[in-house]
């Protein structure tokens, strides 16, 4: 797939656990009942912290892209999962930080903080990425 040699095995259990944790949390939104659950579970919890920020119209349209979402997250946590390499990690160490700059948007623009939880994994799997892509890089140099 990429010029880069195989990931060594503590390499490769970094980017198929980030892997697995995402396929945990993407696959609840590729499943039509159980994304509407899992976002109204979001709104009970913004409002158990006193946030209580109203949630916004979910039609058809909108779940739909939910559920895209979802199920493009699925594809891409199983790809890493299959085919862990430093080229999927570093895509999906950059993609981690462009979806944290779009949570926080959300959050500014009235979402509920409540997914700032989001972009803390986010960042954090952004990190075990990118940070251990640069020790790969460097160790081979």
């Amino acid at each position: 797939m990429d010029n880069i040699p195989a990931v060594g095995s503590s390499r490769r259990r970094v980017i198929q656990g980030v892997a697995w944790f995402d396929l945990a949390v993407t696959l609840p939104f590729a499943l039509p009942f159980v994304a509407e659950f899992l976002l109204a579970f979001i709104y009970r919890i913004d409002a158990q912290l006193g946030f209580f920020t109203p949630p916004g119209a979910f039609g058809p349209l909108q779940m739909m892209f939910v559920h895209i979402m979802g199920v493009l997250g699925v594809i891409w946590a199983l790809a890493r999962v299959r085919e862990p390499s430093e080229t999927l990690a570093r895509i999906d160490g950059l993609g981690r930080v462009m979806v944290a700059a779009l949570i926080l948007h959300a959050i500014n623009g009235g979402a509920t903080p409540v997914l700032a939880i989001f972009m803390v994994t986010e960042l954090a799997g952004s990190v075990a990425q990118l940070l251990g892509s640069r020790r790969v890089i460097a160790a081979r140099r």
